[in-house]
C-alpha cells in the first residue's frame, strides 16, 4: 500500500474539515483565512490526486479499527469518477469561500458561516471519495445537514426558515431511501465494501437488484430536485448568494454522482433506470418551460438547475454515465460563475422573444439534422472503437443546432450575420461529439446501458415538443391561451403552492404564515421574454 496516495486521500477532505472546526472560534478575518487557505490547499492536492491516479491506478486507502472491516472501516477510492469530482469541487469551494470572504464583509455572524461552508466542503469531498457504503451514507447526511445550517443563516427571516424546512424533510425522505438501499445491498453482498459490490455484479450475480436500485434512483431524484419534488430548491434563494452558488453548482449533482458511483447497480435494475430516464426527461423540459417565465434572474437560473439536473440524470437512465458525469463538471462551472455574476445583470434590459419564422425553422430542423448525421459518420469514421451512446442525444444534439441556425436566419441582417448560426451551431455539434469521445476515454470503467427502443422514443418525443414550444414562444402573448399558459409557467403549476400548504400544515411556523410559490397572479403587459 503507498503511503502518498494514502495521505492525499485523508487530506483532501480533512483539511476543510478541521479547518471549519477551528474556524468558529476565531475572528472573522482569521476564519476567513483559515478556510480559504484550507480549500486551496485542498484544491492543489486534489490536483496531485490525479497525478497519483495516472501513475498508480485505482486505489484504496483503508482503516479498520479492531479488524472489522465490513461494518467500521473508513475507506477512501481514488478512480476517474472520485477524483473528477474532488477536483471540481475543492476548486469551486477556494473560489465560492473567497467571494463569501468579501460578500459578508461586515456581517457579525461571518466566521460561523465560514465555519459552516467549510464544513459542508469537506462532507461533499467525502462523499465523493468514500468507499464503503456506511460512509458514503454518513457523508451524505452530513452534507444536507450542514447545509441546513447556511440556510438558516437569516433565522429572522420567515421565508427563509420555511424553505430550509421544506429542504429539512425532502432530505430525510432522502436519507431513508438511501439507508434502506444501503441495508438491501449489505443484506444481499454481506459488504459495505464498494469495490466487493461491484466484483459481485461484474461476476454476473444481479439477482434481485431491483429494489435497490429502484431506492437509489428515488434518493437521487429527491437530491437533485426532480418533478415533482423540485420546488424546495428555487425556494432557497433567500440564503446567502455564496451558498446558492455552492448548492446549485456542488451540492445538488450529489444525486448524479450517487447514480454513477453506484452505476452498477442501477445498471443492474433496468426499471429503476427507465423510470429515473423518463423523469429526467420530463424534469429537463418542465424546468426549461418555467425558467422562461421567471422575471427573477436567482430564479431562473435556480429553474435552469433543475432542467440541467433532469438533463443529467437522463443521461445516467439511459446508461451515459461518462456523459453524465461531464455534464456535471460543466453545468457545476457554468452555474457557479452564473450565480457569483448575478448581480451585474441588475438595471439590464432583458432580450424580447425573437419571431421565428415557419420558413427558419425549417431550414434549422433540416441542416441540423444534416449537420449531426455527417459529423456524427465522421466521428465514427476517426474513432471507431468509441462506445456508442444512445441515438436520442444526436436528436437533442440536432433540436440544439435547429434552433440556434433558426435564430439567425430569422434575425436577418446580412449574409455574414445569417452564416454565424451555422457556423455556431457546427462548433456545438463539435463539441458535443468531442465530449463524448472524452466521456468514453475518461470513464472507460463504467457501465453503459442499453436503453429500448420505446424509451428513446419517448425521450426523443419530449424533446421534440419542448423544441415546438421554444419555437412558438414569441406567438404566446399575442394569444389568451398563451397568457394564461404563461401565468401557470410562472407560478410552476402551483406543485410548489402545494406542497408548502402542506407542509405549513404539518410543520407551522410560530407566525402561521407561509411563502407561497406564487410570484405573480396576473403576467406582466410584455411577456413571455428570452432568458
Amino acid at each position: 500500500m503507498s503511503f502518498f496516495p494514502d495521505l492525499l486521500l485523508w487530506a483532501v477532505p480533512g483539511l476543510p474539515l478541521a479547518a471549519g472546526l477551528l474556524a468558529r472560534s476565531r475572528a472573522a478575518a482569521a476564519a476567513g483565512r483559515l478556510t480559504g487557505g484550507a480549500a486551496q490547499a485542498s484544491a492543489v492536492l486534489a490536483l496531485l490526486a490525479v497525478a497519483a491516479l495516472v501513475g498508480n491506478g485505482v486505489h484504496t486507502a483503508r482503516w479498520a479499527p479492531w479488524e472489522i472491516e465490513s461494518a467500521l472501516a473508513v475507506a477512501l477510492r481514488l478512480d476517474a469518477v472520485s477524483v473528477a469530482m474532488a477536483v471540481l469541487i475543492t476548486f469551486l469551494g477556494a473560489v465560492v469561500l473567497r467571494f463569501s470572504r468579501r460578500y459578508l464583509a461586515g456581517d457579525p455572524a461571518q466566521a460561523r458561516f465560514l465555519s459552516w461552508m467549510s464544513l459542508t466542503l469537506g462532507a461533499v469531498l467525502l462523499l465523493v471519495l468514500s468507499a464503503h457504503l456506511l460512509l458514503l451514507a454518513a457523508a451524505w447526511i452530513a452534507t444536507s445537514l450542514c447545509l441546513h445550517r447556511l440556510l438558516l443563516h437569516y433565522p429572522e427571516r420567515a421565508g427563509a426558515v420555511f424553505s430550509a424546512r421544506k429542504k429539512f424533510v425532502i432530505s430525510r425522505a432522502g436519507d431513508a431511501c438511501l439507508l434502506a438501499a444501503v441495508l438491501l445491498l449489505y443484506q444481499r453482498y454481506r459488504t459495505f465494501d464498494l469495490a466487493g459490490i461491484f466484483a459481485a455484479i461484474e461476476a454476473g450475480d444481479t439477482a434481485g437488484l431491483g429494489p435497490a436500485g429502484g431506492l437509489l434512483a428515488f434518493c437521487a431524484m429527491l437530491k437533485s430536485a426532480q418533478f415533482p419534488f423540485h420546488s424546495w430548491l428555487p425556494d432557497t434563494l433567500e440564503t446567502p448568494t455564496p451558498v446558492s452558488a455552492f448548492m446549485h453548482a456542488g451540492i445538488i449533482n450529489a444525486g448524479g454522482f450517487l447514480v454513477v458511483r453506484l452505476s452498477p447497480v442501477l445498471a443492474a435494475a433496468p426499471l429503476a433506470s427507465h423510470g429515473l430516464a423518463v423523469v429526467g426527461a420530463l424534469t429537463a423540459a418542465f424546468g426549461a418551460l418555467v425558467m422562461l417565465a421567471q422575471p427573477s434572474v436567482k430564479r431562473a437560473l435556480a429553474y435552469s438547475t433543475i432542467a440541467q439536473m433532469g438533463f443529467m440524470l437522463l443521461q445516467a437512465g439511459l446508461g451515459a454515465y461518462g456523459l453524465a458525469m461531464l455534464h456535471i463538471a460543466a453545468h457545476s462551472l457554468y452555474k457557479a460563475h452564473a450565480f457569483l455574476m448575478a448581480g451585474s445583470t441588475i438595471g439590464a434590459v432583458p432580450r424580447a422573444a425573437l419571431p421565428l419564422r415557419t420558413g427558419a425553422l425549417a431550414v434549422g430542423i433540416l441542416a441540423g439534422g444534416l449537420f449531426v448525421a455527417l459529423a456524427a459518420a465522421a466521428a465514427h469514421s476517426w474513432a471507431p472503437g468509441a462506445a456508442p451512446s444512445p441515438g436520442v442525444f444526436g436528436v437533442v444534439l440536432a433540436f440544439a443546432a435547429a434552433y440556434v441556425i433558426a435564430r439567425a436566419w430569422s434575425a436577418g441582417g446580412g449574409p455574414w450575420v445569417v452564416a454565424q448560426g451555422p457556423a455556431v451551431a457546427l462548433l456545438v455539434i463539435a463539441l458535443g461529439l468531442g465530449w463524448h469521445a472524452a466521456a468514453s476515454y475518461g470513464f472507460r470503467d463504467l457501465p453503459v446501458g442499453r436503453p429500448p427502443r420505446a424509451l428513446l422514443f419517448v425521450v426523443g418525443a419530449v424533446f421534440a415538443g419542448l423544441f415546438v414550444a421554444q419555437a412558438l414562444l414569441w406567438r404566446a402573448g399575442r394569444h389568451a391561451w398563451g397568457r394564461r399558459l404563461y401565468v401557470h409557467l410562472l407560478n410552476g403549476f402551483y406543485l410548489g403552492t402545494f406542497l408548502n400548504r402542506l407542509l405549513g400544515r404539518l410543520w407551522p411556523q410560530e407566525s402561521g404564515a407561509f411563502p407561497s410559490s406564487c410570484p405573480l397572479s396576473t403576467p406582466p403587459s410584455n411577456p413571455p421574454r428570452t432568458v
